[in-house]
């Protein structure tokens, strides 16, 4: 009995002897990681958003008179240039009118004339009864205010006459009619657009989150499935309001204007194009995603000091897809462990591979 004890004894210790072996090995194995030193740069955070190309400059002309549009001399995608006729107005009626209103005058005129004759006659007349007798002032206001209406209606007819021709206000390309031969339009409508293809804007729209990250002379980046072309503008216009453009969409956004440094003739209006815009970053402490390590919800990492792992928490900022922003805990410069860093402890020897 007493001999198996004995042997037993000597197992027990033979595996106490080994496990103190194990663990004295371990301790003074070091565990192999690869670090990297905390750097200062900047997280890269892009914008998308869709818009549509459109003309620079693009001027409407509406008709200055109302009338029956006799012949349209231009035709979509046509070029012209300033002061060429883009169509006329039949002026048949605004001729008669005018003959009409000459023949007006020329009776008030007359009347005003009869009346005065009237007047002087019967004054003559007068005054064989009565030497003394003074001629008394004629009333003329309702002829003379008869005169001066139809003055005006002339004057009037005459310049819409002299406006039978529509005419280009600058030199472009005609992107839109909205007349047609034998309509009648009225003074003041819409008949035609006429852009200046030199130069492009694209009109977009910004969601909220957006909106408060872009600012006025921003770089942009244009691209397109209709265009092959890559080109380059800056924002021009920011709306000081956001409004509900989609009623469908219970989010508002904000309109913006790009405007592209180059042209080509494979742009046209109204291409749907997409904009992407970078914006600009301030320097920030970053250490690759995966030396983060977390305690519950408590960032930390391992600093390689001295051989040796120091377990330190961290404050952590902005990210980007494979870094981010270490606020405080750690400096510019200092070692911190990588891949690896999942299986170290506080204290651990580390070895760099």
């Amino acid at each position: 009995m007493l001999k198996k004890k004995w042997v037993w004894g000597v197992i027990v210790a033979l595996i106490i002897i080994i496990l103190a072996v194990v663990n004295i090995t371990s301790l003074n194995k070091a565990t192999e990681v690869t670090s990297v030193k905390v750097t200062e740069g900047t997280i890269i955070e892009q914008i998308y958003t869709n818009g549509k190309l459109e003309a620079k400059k693009t001027t409407e002309i509406y008709s200055p008179v109302s009338g029956v549009v006799e012949s349209v001399s231009v035709k979509l995608g046509d070029v012209v240039k300033k002061g060429q006729s883009l169509l006329t107005l039949s002026m048949d009626e605004i001729t008669d009118q005018l003959a009409k209103e000459k023949i007006n005058l020329e009776l008030a005129e007359a009347e005003r004339l009869s009346a005065k004759k009237q007047h002087f006659d019967k004054f003559k007349n007068s005054i064989i009864d009565d030497p003394s007798m003074e001629m008394e002032d004629l009333d003329l206001t309702q002829f003379d205010l008869r005169i001066k209406s139809s003055k005006l209606t002339i004057a009037s007819l005459e310049k819409r006459l002299n406006n039978s021709s529509v005419n280009a206000a600058e030199d472009g390309v005609v992107t839109h009619i909205s007349v047609n031969k034998g309509q009648l339009i009225t003074e003041g409508s819409g008949i035609v657009t006429v852009s200046d293809l030199s130069s492009y804007n694209v009109k977009a729209y910004l969601n909220e989150l957006d909106a408060g990250k872009v600012s006025m002379g921003m770089s942009a980046v244009v691209t397109g499935e209709s265009i092959t072309g890559t080109y380059n503008g800056q924002v021009s216009y920011l709306a000081k309001m956001a409004e509900l453009i989609d009623p469908a969409s219970k989010d508002a956004t904000v309109e913006m204007t790009v405007e592209l440094g180059e042209s080509s003739p494979e742009l046209r209006p109204g291409y749907n194009v997409t904009i992407e815009m970078v914006i600009p970053d301030k320097l920030r402490l970053l250490v690759p995603m995966e030396a983060i390590q977390y305690t519950g919800d408590q960032p930390f990492v391992f600093k390689v000091h001295e051989g040796r792992a120091v377990k330190t928490v961290v404050t952590t900022g902005k990210e980007s897809e494979d870094q981010i922003e270490i606020l405080t805990g750690v400096g510019i410069g200092e070692e911190i462990a990588v891949e690896g860093a999942e299986l170290l402890r506080d204290g651990d020897k580390v070895k760099l591979r």
